[in-house]
């Protein structure tokens, strides 16, 4: 680059080129293909950077004021066991789980993707950021310029948020204007993020974090169970002889690749009507596998894996679900099914976000 007028020339042209492909309206991040929590991703530095495989990039900030380290905080007390979480979380709050820790957050917290463009203004903040609705942020791992971006939007534009798995941030306390403050902690070896006003909140939020300890509040594994390697299918009785169904695990993971091994991306729990419904429909989804995408099969480091058990009065069936390459589908280990609106969504909107919207189900009931 010649000048920095050629440099904001070039970002201007591919953002441009880039919105006439991209998903437009209030769903831009959920529409990015659904791949919302992946924290491989390919580093970028310096403001103006454009990467033509640009993947997500985080720029520090600059002129604030950095406070010294933050000790981990201590394991939160135990609370009453409750089913099916294997432990509660305080009133009013509820338990997330990335990788190898755990926290609680309050409910008014919804869960949302994030990238370091969440700070470069409204056209690419999510829906819940733009509304400045508290959020919980797993890392965005799709295709996204490496565009220098300010450590935090505008006042107006800010929302409190908790982000898992930033790895270049560093612990210690952040302090900007007009009374926002982030923190930053590493529990169980990943990096935590706590950005808003109430400086209480935040250090609770942080203090109820810990390590999973192998196995995350709701019962599932931080590392990918055997049934999702290659070849593997579910053992059990089926879909159609667990009984009455009384609740519903949900664990979500990335798959190993020479990337690196499988992690944790969130776990969760159905109960009572939620659990019931979501049973029917992965019973109901007709016979058969699909639907593919051709350009998801291209993106393999990209994937997350669905493990789903459903629990009933007689048994309890295992059930993996496959959306996002070639070889998608539900399988139970007895039959395998096609993938469907009312089976899938469910799922990741419990998982990941309300906004998830997931390209193989582009043309179909929702």
């Amino acid at each position: 680059m010649n000048s920095s007028t050629e440099a904001g020339d070039l970002i201007t042209r591919t953002l441009t080129a880039s919105a006439d492909d991209a998903p437009h309206g209030d769903t831009l991040l959920a529409d990015v293909h659904h791949r919302l929590r992946r924290r491989r991703r390919v580093r970028a530095a310096g403001t103006g950077v454009l990467a033509c495989t640009a993947v997500a990039a985080t720029i520090t900030g600059v002129g604030v004021v950095r406070d010294g380290p933050v000790p981990a905080a201590a394991p939160s007390a135990s609370l009453p066991a409750a089913d099916p979480v294997l432990e509660s979380a305080a009133k009013g709050w509820h338990w997330e789980s990335y990788d190898t820790v755990q926290v609680q957050v309050p409910d008014s917290w919804v869960d949302s993707g994030y990238t370091h463009l969440w700070s470069c203004g409204p056209a690419f903040a999510s829906r819940e950021a733009r509304a400045r609705t508290p959020l919980v942020g797993r890392p965005f791992p799709a295709i996204v310029p490496a565009i220098g971006c300010p450590a935090v939007p505008s006042p107006d534009r800010r929302a409190p948020h908790l982000w898992f798995g930033d790895r270049d941030r560093k612990p210690g306390v952040t302090r900007y204007d007009h009374g926002w403050i982030e923190e930053v902690r590493i529990v169980g070896g990943v990096t935590l993020s706590v950005f808003g006003t109430d400086h209480a909140l935040l250090e609770r939020i942080l203090d109820s974090a810990r390590p999973t300890g192998g196995t995350d509040v709701f019962g599932c594994p931080t590392s990918p169970p055997a049934v999702l390697a290659k070849g593997r299918r579910p053992a059990g009785p089926g879909l159609t002889e667990v009984g009455e169904v009384s609740s519903v695990q949900l664990c979500g993971y990335t798959p190993s690749t020479s990337y690196g091994p499988g992690e944790l991306l969130a776990g969760g729990v159905l109960a009572g009507n939620e659990a019931r419904q979501l049973a029917e429909a992965l019973r109901g989804a007709p016979a058969g596998s699909g639907p593919d995408n051709e350009y998801l099969c291209k993106m393999a480091a990209l994937r997350d894996e669905l493990v789903i058990t459903v629990r009933g009065s007689t048994g309890e069936q295992p059930v993996v679900v496959r959306y996002q390459g070639c070889a998608n589908g539900i399988d139970d280990g007895r039959t395998m099914r096609q993938v469907t609106g009312a089976a899938l969504l469910p799922v990741l909107r419990k998982l990941y976000t309300q906004q998830a919207s997931p390209m193989i189900l582009e043309g179909q009931p929702r």
